[in-house]
């Protein structure tokens, strides 16, 4: 078995969990760790998540040191929701030939809001011959890519709709600041007017929704509003006074016409009562599908990036979106398939949770219960 060599860029809580995640898997070789922050370079990658555990892969600052010396076939990418911010990243990694498998948010449609820049990476990806992949759990699967699988066993789709209910409280720090817990009201709506506050990528979840079902909507418009907690909630981060914002309500629509095609409603505060994700397509037939407690945004955003390297490894170089790639799919810790750069071979049966100290240490900072982590899950 071929291992396909990694290396992990930016290591925020959600790079971190990616991290952990790529070095449990067999079909993987996590051979390095970028990030900027003078605090980490130097540091074992274990330090991040488990002082007791040393992966022996260091820490380093200089991304373009790291990627000549390591060679690796994919980076995890995972250091801003924006594509300004990352565009030179994205342009520096590709030109090296090495494909890439990113989380921000932007890049699920990149031409949507950045046609400019969406051209010059796909241009540097192609010349470079690296694959270039935005993915994640929202935008990218809970919101738009469950919907457009499931459309697959529907004649016709007329509307989609989907409610995504998130409990911020029992989520990381940065996202309960990114959702403006604790602030007042006057704070949120200064925060709003910057444009990079809240949920990042409702507008490409209704147009990835509208070029996969055909709707070729003529408006895409959302709404962004606070919600307030009716009591004090307490989470482990912070304390959320009564009468003060504890999240958002993000509504995103797609029109033909004046008729609504695409419905996204997203809800993440604090204290937010019966978590769950819901898509309802109406058509022939009509399908409703619920998970019910929600698919939990951190773990299953760490899965999907990972379950996603081997396919867009496989993949023809450029710029892509989840419908140029095949399914993802999850593999266990302890099966091995074998892989290839063009072929995928699952295990049939879930195993048992693995032993092993990655695994271990992984298990014991989450609340899964198995080392069996899909992007579902």
């Amino acid at each position: 078995m071929t291992k396909l060599r990694v290396v992990s860029f930016g290591l925020g809580p959600i790079g971190v969990r990616a991290a952990q995640l790529a070095l449990q898997r067999k079909n993987l070789e996590l051979v390095g760790a970028i990030d900027v922050d003078p605090k980490k370079a130097g540091l074992d990658l274990g330090e991040l998540f488990d002082p007791k555990v040393k992966t022996g892969v260091k820490i380093e600052a200089d991304a373009g040191a790291a990627l000549d010396r390591l060679k690796p076939d994919a980076v995890l990418h995972c250091t801003s929701s924006f594509m300004p911010l990352v565009k030179d990243q994205l342009i520096e990694i590709s030109k090296r030939g090495i494909d890439i498998v990113s989380s921000t948010e932007e890049l699920l449609v990149p031409d949507l809001q950045h046609p400019e820049i969406a051209a010059a990476v796909d241009a540097a990806a192609k010349a470079g011959g690296a694959t270039i992949l935005g993915t994640g759990v929202n935008p990218g699967f809970a919101m738009d890519y469950v919907a457009i699988i499931a459309s697959a066993v529907t004649y016709s789709v007329k509307r989609v709709r989907c409610v995504r209910v998130v409990d911020a409280g029992t989520r990381r720090l940065p996202l309960q600041k990114k959702v403006g817990a604790s602030m007042t009201t006057a704070e949120f709506e200064t925060e709003k007017q910057t444009g990079r506050f809240g949920h990042i990528g409702m507008r490409e979840s209704v147009a990835l929704l509208s070029r996969a079902l055909g709707f070729g909507v003529d408006k895409i418009d959302q709404t962004l509003e606070p919600v307030l907690a009716t009591e004090e909630r307490k989470t482990k981060f912070l304390t959320v006074p009564k009468g003060a914002v504890a999240g958002i309500r993000n509504i995103g629509r797609g029109y033909q016409g004046k008729a609504v095609v695409i419905e996204l409603d997203l809800s993440m505060y604090v204290g937010a009562p019966n978590p769950r994700d819901e898509v309802h397509l109406e058509g022939e037939p009509n399908l409703d599908l619920v998970f019910q407690g929600g698919i939990p945004g951190d773990i299953a955003t760490a899965a999907i990036l990972v379950n996603s390297i081997p396919s867009v490894v496989a993949a023809q170089p450029g710029l892509k979106t989840v419908l140029d790639i095949a399914p993802h799919r999850g593999v266990s810790c302890r099966l091995a398939p074998q892989r290839s750069r063009i072929s995928l071979r699952s295990p049939r049966h879930r195993p048992d949770p693995c032993s092993c100290r990655i695994c271990r240490a992984f298990n014991r900072r989450t609340s899964s219960s198995s080392a069996w982590v899909t992007a579902a899950e």
